[in-house]
């Protein structure tokens, strides 16, 4: 359950600094799920960021080792402004990728995640046309995009001279290969990230199929809450629902969420739901995620590493075991820890079976892409948090730069936050230190109102000093309590004993049982 606010809990933020915003603003037709753009009503032009406005020593300090210190070209910040509320936010603008030195980025540049610009408020916004080169050593690969419009020729050769001699100087001269005298010159975006697809193996007639998928939901999602005519609908796009198809589904969901979408993520749910009843795609889809379930319903809070070993183990034997142990895997990621990894080295090295072996093989794989994905995930949620700390500190209302990055006021934020306050602190800057304790202060309320009476309830409980503070709270808001919120409880309970705290488990089972004694 997220939302749950614990006293103490600090994290050292993981993300560089804002830097002042170059490059300019481009527009393309359709905004990207995955390699696609899809549809937005309007994209906000970029304005360069004036000088702060707020104490330099009330800045978020750069972290040493952060993602944005390891990236050989660490994107600029721009300021940009939403021309549909007028919200004005920082985002981060990439000029130039080497994805030899820094491949952690491929993901993000082919599925259209670089160089965008959303509000943070409405959801409005698109792509940044902006130039952009991308290095891909592994296939002596030198490409540049520079827009078609708003420059004429002799402006975009000064562009990627300008780029060339950057990416020159920080190359060590080793690196240097002829292809890099004469990079691809692209003008339209697509062309450029098909380019790129293809050294993933991926065809352009595999991203045009893509496309008519995100193009077949978004006709679909308008008809979920008419029958008749979605039957129809899927009758024409029929050959176009297939597993990649609810995986892009998957995507637009979590986007909607992290935009703060609740209509379209609704919209998409239900969408979702009729597509597992209605197609052959979706029951089959189905059926995995039921044996998905039950698979993860095998382990037991207190399961040894050994057990969930077995089960794992088990579910691969089965027909379809390599995806259900995979996605059971990933909803125990918690578990997946370096004991894990010696469990499995353990039973490596007593296993003869081939077959045993190559599960276990594949599986300690796994269990390392896991690993390295959460490392990520972090890091770009301390980021995503420094940059709308940033945005807050530079605004001249506090309150309404808080509220329009509402979306982003989280656990990590706060710990983002305290880690800045602490700085602060240590380094006696007293005013600073106190700004940045009115913006916590500022942002606790607004999460706070955020929540659902019954989790602020949770929180409230699991502050209270002890016991008879827990009654109280428990019988002033006897309305609240419900079978729902016991289960809530419950698996508030497994979820921090899967994280080994003992502690906060056995209180919250405790307060589960004065509320189930209330019911």
């Amino acid at each position: 359950m997220s939302g749950i606010l614990l006293p103490g809990q600090e994290k050292q933020p993981s993300s560089s600094g804002i830097e002042l915003p170059k490059g300019f603003v481009r527009r393309r037709e359709e905004a990207n799920v995955t390699d696609t753009p899809a549809e937005t009503p309007s994209t906000p032009e970029a304005e360069s960021a004036p000088g702060s406005t707020a104490s330099e020593s009330a800045q978020p300090e750069r972290q040493a080792g952060a993602r944005g210190n390891n990236l050989l070209f660490p994107p600029n910040a721009a300021q940009v402004q939403c021309p549909n509320c007028g919200t004005v936010y920082v985002i981060p603008v990439f000029t130039i990728i080497d994805l030899g030195v820094n491949p952690e980025l491929g993901p993000a540049l082919l599925s259209g995640q670089v160089n965008m610009a959303i509000c943070p408020r409405c959801g409005a916004g698109g792509a940044l046309n902006a130039p952009l080169m991308v290095h891909e050593p592994a296939h002596d690969f030198l490409g540049v995009y520079v827009p078609a419009t708003g420059v004429d020729d002799a402006q975009r050769q000064r562009i990627i001279g300008d780029l060339m001699q950057t990416l020159m100087r920080k190359l060590p001269a080793e690196s240097r290969r002829g292809y890099m005298l004469q990079p691809k010159e692209y003008l339209d975006w697509n062309r450029f990230i098909e380019k790129l697809w293809e050294f993933q193996g991926v065809t352009p007639e595999m991203l045009r199929r893509q496309r008519d998928q995100v193009a077949a939901i978004q006709s679909l999602v308008r008809l979920a809450d008419d029958e008749g005519a979605l039957n129809i609908a899927l009758e024409r796009y029929k050959s176009l629902i297939d597993r990649q198809f609810f995986s892009l589904l998957d995507r637009l969901m979590m986007l909607s969420g992290s935009q703060g979408d609740s209509e379209g993520l609704k919209a998409l749910q239900t969408l979702r739901r009729a597509l597992l009843e209605k197609t052959e795609a979706g029951r089959e889809l189905k059926a995995l995620q039921d044996r998905i379930e039950e698979t993860v319903r095998r382990i037991r809070p207190n399961a040894t590493r050994e057990e969930v070993l077995n089960i794992l183990l088990d579910a691969w034997s089965q027909p379809d075991g390599e995806s259900v142990a995979a996605s059971a895997a990933l909803a125990l990621a918690p578990l997946l820890d370096y004991q894990f990894l010696l469990a499995i080295a353990e039973r490596l090295e007593r296993t003869t079976d081939p077959q045993v072996r190559e599960h276990l093989e594949k599986l300690r794989e796994l269990v390392l892409t896991v690993q390295e994905q959460q490392r990520a995930a972090q890091q770009d949620a301390a980021a995503q948090a420094q940059q709308a700390l940033q945005a807050v500190l530079e605004a001249a209302d506090v309150e309404e730069a808080l509220r329009a990055n509402a979306h982003l006021i989280d656990e990590t934020f706060l710990a983002v936050l305290a880690a800045n306050i602490q700085r602060a602190e240590q380094s006696k800057a007293t005013a600073a230190a106190q700004r940045l304790r009115k913006i916590y202060d500022a942002a606790l309320q607004i999460m706070q109102e955020q929540m659902s009476p019954e989790l602020r309830l949770i929180n409230d409980l699991l502050n209270a000093p002890d016991q008879k503070s827990q009654r109280k709270l428990l019988e002033e808001n006897r309305r609240l309590l419900s079978r729902d919120f016991i289960e809530a409880l419950k698996e508030l309970e497994q979820e921090f004993r899967e994280r080994e705290n003992r502690d906060l488990a056995d209180r919250i089972k405790s307060i589960r049982a004065q509320a189930a004694l209330m019911l």
